[in-house]
């Protein structure tokens, strides 16, 4: 009776420490996504350009990525909790000062700390979704973490809005602040404690890359950020000029694209079943069959949408197995790699919106979905062949040092 009642209580511990987990990610990406519904609100209390402001979005995408790059490597030391902690600090703090912004080089300020301390909240949380999963269910764990993401497209777009047209653009950063510090005081109430640090005390950001397996996934991480980046900023447009339709139903393909993803975190046990290297490079390929086949959905805007659900559900298994591939590519130095997954995504999202979008002015729309499947087709082709040599490599390597 006693070890039940312990059981019961250790699943729900484990449950609350994800949703604590899954709330950090929604903060996150919620903070990325609230500006762009609202840019014309804001740049009006400024008395700016639609332009100007969204700097500030680049500000913080730019920031995340220097962020992850430059310091999450200190996780591997000093622990996650820890880093997630400050990390989450400045986050809140920043996001508050973004409420209070008296001009858009204000706001871009505020939102480059804001992204200082994204870049080590994102590789910590992914870390301690690692660490508190069970044996055996870490992709079901981390599926549900992710699901984070689909939170912040599924709410935090409408609810920015929605508050927006109520209270003024302010109360949006301002709600934001206070999720922040809730899920502060959740994580120093809730999670482990962090362990003696295993990691050499010195260690350039780079370091990563010598572990085999870490520049074939990073390389692919590359590839799989700059299709969806470099398509999901345009479709909305697509919709608009090509079928004369309001911001609103365009923008049902975003709710479709939220739904699916995180309805998929229901099949994550798939990838604990049946195993990462299977599923990762057919998760990709499937994302680049998707990208082309967008090319003859965009006629019919039902059918945009139908498909956008279909890409959130199988792009969702595509990150999931992404990060778990990552995370046990050395234990070690888990904050270090995933730092490094983290800037290489907002590189990504740079380079993806920036580049795909004078193709699209050029071309069209045909063209960058045509790119983004070529991406994601490249990406496959490496994780089955790259890593598949790379871990035959690694494993070699092991036997010849054990003799």
């Amino acid at each position: 009776m006693a070890e039940h009642i312990q059981e019961k209580a250790a699943r729900r511990s484990h449950a609350v420490q994800v949703g604590l987990l899954t709330l950090g990610i929604a903060l996150v990406g919620s903070n990325s996504l609230v500006l762009s519904p609202i840019l014309t609100d804001v740049a009006a209390d400024f008395d700016a350009r639609a332009a100007d402001v969204a700097r500030a979005i680049a500000a913080y995408g730019g920031a995340t990525a220097l962020s992850a790059f430059a310091l999450a490597r200190h996780i591997d030391r000093v622990g996650p909790r820890l880093v997630l902690l400050l990390g989450m600090v400045v986050m809140m703090l920043a996001i508050g000062a973004s409420a209070l912004a008296h001009s858009w080089v204000a706001l871009a300020l505020a939102q480059g700390v804001a992204g200082l301390g994204a870049g080590v909240v994102l590789p910590a949380t992914y870390h301690l979704a690692a660490t508190v999963a069970p044996k055996g269910a870490e992709a079901r764990t981390l599926g549900r973490v992710l699901t984070g993401w689909s939170l912040s497209l599924v709410m935090g777009i409408p609810a920015a809005a929605l508050l927006t047209d109520l209270a003024g653009w302010r109360s949006v950063f301002l709600v934001l602040a206070g999720v922040g510090f809730v899920a502060l005081i959740g994580f120093v109430r809730l999670l482990p404690r962090d362990r003696p640090a295993l990691a050499p005390a010195r260690e350039g950001p780079l370091a990563p890359l010598k572990i085999p397996t870490v520049p074939i996934l990073l390389a692919t991480c590359f590839a799989f950020m700059i299709g969806f980046y470099g398509v999901y900023p345009f479709v909305g447009d697509h919709l608009r000029v090509s079928h004369g339709i309001a911001a609103a139903p365009a923008g049902l393909f975003v709710l479709a694209y939220g739904v699916g993803f995180g309805l998929a975190s229901l099949g994550d046990g798939l990838i604990d079943r049946f195993g990462l290297r299977r599923m990762f490079p057919l998760a990709l390929l499937t994302v680049a069959l998707i990208y082309l086949a967008m090319i003859p959905a965009a006629e019919a805007f039902w059918s945009v949408i139908m498909l956008s659900a279909i890409w959130g559900f199988v792009n969702h298994f595509g990150l999931n197995a992404l990060v778990l591939l990552l995370s046990r590519a050395d234990p070690v130095r888990r904050g270090a790699i995933l730092g490094l997954n983290s800037a290489v995504t907002y590189a990504a999202s740079f380079i993806g919106a920036a580049v795909f979008g004078e193709i699209y002015a050029d071309i069209g729309f045909a063209a960058i979905c045509g790119l983004a499947g070529l991406a994601l087709a490249i990406g496959a082709l490496l994780v089955h062949v790259g890593l598949r040599g790379r871990l035959a490599s690694a494993k070699a390597s092991a036997a010849r040092e054990s003799t």
